[in-house]
């Protein structure tokens, strides 16, 4: 069985596969991603989403969102403009910045669908546990790349995929997590959507355009 890649659109082979999911994997951009009929409706998402529990005074979540907010104060000031992306239903990313007065749009598709902010130039974008909900990592990955300004930093954090036993691997049980990254394929979207560098540390990814 094969399907087309959504990051790169190459035709790729099945790489795992049970009863409840198949997943595909691309030769040529090396990401893998979930078939596309098992891919959650709009409302089924959303529920998922309300699963998570984080919020301002979550100082687990905190924590682990630190590279993010780390590498925005070392790189930034508070007269740059920047875009928390994919927010979730409890933006807690932007609210930490802004209680150091950042100045920090926040957009999400199923929770902020203010669209206006997506006409904007921003000098830094946020995205914590995102890119691997993309059902579409093309038309994300243009439009962020597109959102920032000259030299700005595209900050994100993910489970990288490094070539541990995938059946047993946790983070592809989540079906929401329908897009997973190998180093290579991140470097393919450095390559291919024109970023001048990257950047990555464990979860840590910081493309600079």
């Amino acid at each position: 069985m094969t399907q087309k890649c959504p990051l790169c659109s190459k035709t790729s082979a099945t790489f795992y596969k049970t009863d409840k999911q198949h997943f595909y994997y691309c030769e040529n951009c090396k990401g893998i991603f979930l078939d596309k009929n098992q891919l959650l409706d709009l409302h089924e998402e959303k529920d998922r989403y309300y699963l998570h529990k984080n919020h301002i005074n979550d100082h687990g979540y905190i924590k682990f969102a630190d590279p993010i907010i780390k590498t925005v104060k070392d790189n930034f000031n508070t007269t740059h403009q920047g875009l928390d992306f994919g927010a979730g239903h409890t933006p807690v990313i932007s609210e930490v910045l802004k209680k150091h007065s950042y100045q920090v749009e926040i957009y999400d598709p199923l929770f902020f669908i203010n669209s206006e902010v997506l006409d904007k130039k921003y000098d830094f974008i946020t995205s914590c546990e995102v890119i691997e909900h993309f059902y579409n990592p093309k038309k994300e990955f243009e439009l962020l790349y597109k959102m920032l300004k000259q030299n700005g930093k595209l900050i994100c954090m993910t489970h990288i995929f490094n070539g541990i036993d995938f059946a047993t691997w946790y983070y592809k049980k989540d079906p929401t997590h329908v897009f997973l990254y190998q180093k290579d394929t991140l470097k393919w979207i450095k390559n291919n959507f024109n970023f001048r560098d990257i950047y990555i540390n464990n979860r840590l990814i910081i493309f600079t355009k």
